[in-house]
C-alpha cells in the first residue's frame, strides 16, 4: 500500500462582471462618491430612465450620456462630444440601454476603447426635460451631481497549487488463472499480489465462473 500526491489547481481570479447602472439622477450612486473599479473584459449596461405609466405623478427625466475628459468632467461640459446614448423614450416597451464593453480593442469604429490603469469620465449635462436633452453645459451634472468615474484595471488570473494527500489504489500484477488438468478438481492462481478491491472482485467473478465451468465437465 502506498500513496500519491494529487495536484489541484484552484483558480482565484476576478470573474468578468456584467454591471447595470441606472442612468437616472435619482440613483444613489450620484449621491455618493460616483466612483468604482471595473476590469478589462467587464460589461456595463447604462439603463435609461424608464416609466411604466406616463401619467404617473413622478418627475419624468430625459438625459444624454457622454464620455468626456477629466477637465470637462469637473466643468460639466460636453461641447464637441458625441453622445453615447440619448434617453428620450422613457415609456417604450423596450428599455433604452447602452452596453459598454470594457475592452482594449473593439472591432467597430467610434466605440470607446479602454486601457488598464486609466480613469474614464461619464456625465450628463441635460436639463432633465425633453426640451433640454441636448444641453451641453451644467444641467444634471451640476445640479444633481450626475457624473461617474470608472477606474479600469487589468483582468487578472491567479493560480494556486494545492497538494492533497490521497490514498492511491494499488496496482495489481498480472494474474493468470489456469486449469492444471481436465481430470483434476482444483485451479491454480499465479502471480497474485497487491490486488485492488475492484480487481479482486473481477478476479473472484472469473474464479467462480471457472469453478462452475469445471463442475460441468
Amino acid at each position: 500500500m502506498f500513496s500519491i500526491y494529487i495536484i489541484c489547481f484552484a483558480n482565484h481570479r476576478h470573474y468578468r462582471q456584467h454591471l447595470e447602472i441606472y442612468w437616472n439622477s435619482s440613483n444613489v450612486i450620484f449621491h455618493s462618491s460616483g466612483f468604482f473599479t471595473v476590469y478589462l473584459g467587464d460589461l456595463i449596461d447604462f439603463i435609461c430612465p424608464y416609466y411604466e405609466n406616463e401619467y404617473a405623478s413622478v418627475d419624468i427625466e430625459y438625459n444624454t450620456l457622454y464620455l468626456v475628459n477629466e477637465n470637462d468632467y469637473y466643468n460639466c461640459n460636453t461641447t464637441g462630444y458625441s453622445s453615447l446614448i440619448k434617453c428620450n423614450k422613457p415609456f417604450d416597451m423596450q428599455r433604452l440601454i447602452y452596453t459598454l464593453s470594457i475592452s482594449k480593442y473593439l472591432p467597430y469604429p467610434n466605440l470607446p476603447e479602454f486601457t488598464e490603469g486609466h480613469f474614464y469620465y461619464f456625465i450628463s449635462t441635460s436639463s432633465g426635460q425633453l426640451s433640454g436633452i441636448d444641453q451641453r453645459n451644467d444641467g444634471l451634472c451640476h445640479r444633481k451631481n450626475m457624473k461617474l468615474i470608472i477606474n479600469v484595471q487589468k483582468y487578472y488570473r491567479h493560480y494556486h497549487q494545492e497538494h492533497r494527500r490521497l490514498t492511491k489504489p494499488t496496482v495489481a500484477k498480472r494474474t493468470n488463472i489456469t486449469f492444471i488438468g481436465s481430470d483434476q478438481q482444483y485451479l491454480f492462481l499465479s502471480s497474485l499480489s497487491s490486488i485492488t478491491s475492484q480487481n479482486f472482485y473481477l478476479t473472484f467473478l472469473l474464479f467462480a465462473f471457472c469453478l462452475r465451468t469445471k463442475s460441468r465437465t
